[in-house]
């Protein structure tokens, strides 16, 4: 799609793709937290994760956040914040989220299956729009607390209506999944963003979203076509960006293997 690009394979491992003269991704990577950002049409779109370091207590904890800005006039348009946090006591996860959307539109629900919670946060409207999900899992039904948690986001920008060409149709995607190891440590894995090749397939994604209250990756058909069925419920690996074969990683050390393109962020220990 003309994709840009550029970076360094230093100790902080930061890269920027751009899609032709539309949108810019930027991925930075910094000692206590990494952030992916979209620049689409004026708007800016920042994805931050920050762990903690293992505290005293004991405990330990996980923030995303997703802010929507507007630079030019300094307004937000989305404030979303999700902490997980790792208490010693307890041997799940404690969930929060703060939800604040503007004066945009916005839906919200929730759903219950079995061991399964699904939350989420969508707002905007027409062709432009984002979704948060937050979608928790127990090992049993019964239990207090979650195991793991899985965040995804969308942000979708199309084309109708765009003026001599100024308007992007565009879709761009994240999943963060976080989970109580064996060991008892609170661990991450984040896959590199994905730019979809069409702004049609998220915006149905998001109207299922809010007809079901459920959420799966699928649910996209870009999505769909480039992982295997039974990832989705894969307790331990999020599926890899089909790009590559063999799609390169940034791991703890903070070096890239590859061309950057399809990438994972791993670690029980990513932000040191």
């Amino acid at each position: 799609m003309g994709n840009i690009l550029s970076g360094s394979s230093g100790s902080h491992a930061s890269y920027r793709i751009e899609r032709d003269n539309a949108a810019t991704i930027t991925v930075t990577k910094h000692q206590e937290k990494s952030e992916i950002k979209y620049d689409v049409d004026g708007m800016t779109s920042t994805l931050s994760i920050c762990k903690s370091p293992r505290r005293n207590s004991g405990d330990e904890d996980i923030s995303i956040s997703v802010r929507d800005l507007y630079p030019n006039i300094q307004k937000h348009s989305a404030n979303i914040v999700a902490k997980m946090e790792k208490k010693k006591e307890e041997s799940g996860l404690v969930c929060d989220t703060n939800v604040s959307c503007g004066e945009l539109p916005a839906k919200s629900g929730e759903s219950r299956r079995g061991e399964v919670e699904t939350q989420y946060w969508a707002y905007g409207s027409g062709t432009r729009m984002g979704l948060f999900v937050m979608e928790k899992k127990k090992k049993r039904s019964n239990e207090k607390l979650p195991y793991m948690v899985t965040v995804a986001h969308y942000y979708v920008n199309g084309a109708s209506g765009r003026k001599c060409g100024g308007s992007a149709d565009i879709g761009y995607s994240v999943v963060v999944k976080i989970e109580v190891s064996h060991n008892g440590q609170l661990g991450f894995i984040v896959d590199d963003p994905v730019d979809h090749t069409s702004s049609s397939a998220l915006l149905y994604l998001i109207q299922e979203v809010i007809r079901t209250k459920t959420w799966k990756l699928s649910l996209c058909s870009h999505c769909k076509n480039n992982i295997q069925s039974e990832t989705e419920d894969s307790d331990t690996h999020l599926p890899s960006s089909s790009r590559n074969e063999h799609p390169p990683r940034i791991v703890n050390s903070g070096h890239f293997f590859g061309n950057a393109n399809g990438s994972s962020f791993r670690g029980n220990n990513f932000i040191r």
